[in-house]
């Protein structure tokens, strides 16, 4: 049950995009997958004494709130599904910074129901997202968590095998897992937080050197999701040590120190468009990336900006362009005038009004589509298909520009792919992503701008209107002092 959550998007999030599956269809959607349950699977189809009793698989793309009768629902059908199941064990995949309304901790919330059903000797091992936002509930319910590695996330599927690896030694006996966390009072930008290069690559080194030494089972660093305003918030550090908690807190402690003498290491460079696009006009061939992160469909904005695209459609460029928007009038328009037709229309501003304007263009419709295509980049569900609603290929003279529906993640070239754009033949490819991307755009890339626009995921975090996060807090409180009894 996997979402991450923007508290500033304006779309909120409703059952039907989990697009949830129950029982062996669970098994249907993921096995062979690259994913978490994929590796659960895994492990766990090759161990003859263990059973898999599949409860469910649901994942929606990042959003505001779940609503609260949604909410309800899904909660009270995996309750009903676990209950059924009666598990020695849970293996439980989520994001770790997901919302309901009214609901700040959804990971806790689920978390306290499996441990109710499950009672409190029964092993719950849960895995999260890179950007989960640690709080005391999920502590206090899951046995241990194991946190991704890597950012652009592509070891989903190694997480999901260390998960199992890990339980089937807690149900053998051989680990006695005690757990510690260490908050911190910081967030943190994702553009300059890969994790293969970067302060944040050093951390994830020493958390990888402990557990290759067997000092832990497992240490997780979470550069929190920033874009939620809730009450628990902030980056942590988590450690999985066998029957040894002083050791977990100190791993976790040592750790989180690091991060905050690092913290001033994240802050971002951002280019106006017009300066990225002028820059990528002098960079011979092709594709140049402009990732417009305060739109990112990653990080819970709705994907319909225009701070790229009207400067795009007005553009000298010398050769075509890629760019992705959510609009479903465009999309309707499109269909009514058919493949071959030429017609006026505005594209974009169609869900965040308060930082986007539709775009008048004369388009040219070049394809039509149901708007199903699957993953095949590394990380983001890989091999899973996407279902974004009709789509539709608009030409504006050199601008080819993939109107869908629905949102969709556009770290994956696979998207363009799917409609008959292929990224490596464009000089520009607009990404809404602040690092996802990479994983599969940096090896083709001649160049790569982050580009400065407003949007609900920006990195500018003083233009968010937070209300309720714990203050003070960095970099929104530059004099934020670290917390009292953390060596720094």
């Amino acid at each position: 049950m996997l979402q991450e959550s923007n508290t500033f998007s304006p779309v909120y999030t409703r059952y039907d995009d989990f697009t949830p599956v129950f029982g062996k269809a669970v098994l249907e959607r993921h096995r062979g997958k690259l994913t978490e349950m994929g590796g659960f699977l895994d492990i766990l189809d090759s161990t003859e004494a263990v059973e898999v009793a599949p409860v469910c698989a649901a994942w929606a793309i990042t959003a505001n709130r779940l609503l609260a009768p949604d909410f309800a629902r899904l909660l009270a059908e995996f309750e009903s599904g676990l209950r059924k199941a009666r598990p020695d064990a849970l293996l439980l995949a989520m994001h770790g910074a997901q919302t309901a309304e009214g609901e700040d901790d959804v990971e806790g919330r689920v978390l306290t129901i499996a441990r109710a059903v499950l009672g409190p000797d029964k092993p719950i091992v849960l895995s999260l997202d890179l950007h989960a936002n640690i709080t005391e509930r999920m502590v206090a319910n899951a046995t241990a968590i194991v946190g991704y590695h890597t950012y652009p996330h592509v070891d989903m599927f190694e997480v999901g095998q260390k998960s199992a690896r890990l339980m089937l030694r807690i149900l053998s006996g051989d680990c006695k897992p005690t757990m510690a966390m260490r908050k911190l009072p910081l967030i943190i930008p994702a553009e300059n937080a890969q994790t293969y290069r970067g302060p944040m690559a050093k951390l994830i080194q020493a958390a990888q050197a402990l557990e290759a030494s067997g000092k832990a089972e497992a240490v997780s660093i979470f550069p929190v999701q920033p874009w939620m305003d809730i009450a628990e918030m902030g980056c942590a550090v988590v450690a999985v040590t066998n029957n040894n908690a002083r050791a977990a807190q100190k791993h976790a402690d040592t750790l989180a120190a690091r991060l905050w003498k690092t913290k001033k290491e994240y802050e971002v460079k951002l280019h106006s468009v017009q300066d990225a696009l002028s820059e990528a006009e002098k960079i011979e061939g092709g594709p140049v990336v402009l990732a417009e992160s305060s739109d990112s469909t990653g990080s819970g904005s709705p994907g319909d900006s225009t701070g790229v695209l009207k400067h795009l459609v007005k553009a000298k460029l010398s050769g075509p362009a890629a760019i992705f928007l959510v609009d479903p009038a465009a999309v309707a328009q499109a269909f009514e005038a058919g493949v071959g037709a030429t017609a006026k229309m505005s594209i974009g501003g169609a869900f965040d009004k308060k930082n986007s304007k539709p775009v008048p263009v004369k388009a040219y419709v070049r394809l039509l589509s149901d708007g199903r295509w699957t993953a095949r980049a590394r990380g983001y569900n890989t091999g899973i298909t996407t279902a974004m609603g009709r789509a539709a290929v608009l030409e504006v003279g050199l601008v080819q520009i993939l109107v869908a529906e629905r949102s969709s993640m556009t770290v994956d070239p696979a998207l363009f792919e799917s409609h008959g754009i292929d990224p490596v033949y464009c000089k520009i490819v607009v990404v809404k992503s602040p690092n996802g991307f990479r994983a599969a755009y940096e090896p083709i890339a001649k160049g790569i701008f982050l580009v400065d626009t407003p949007g609900v995921s920006t990195a500018n975090f003083a233009r968010l209107p937070f209300k309720r996060i714990p203050r003070p807090i960095y970099p929104l409180d530059a004099a934020t002092p670290a917390p009292e009894d953390l060596r720094v």
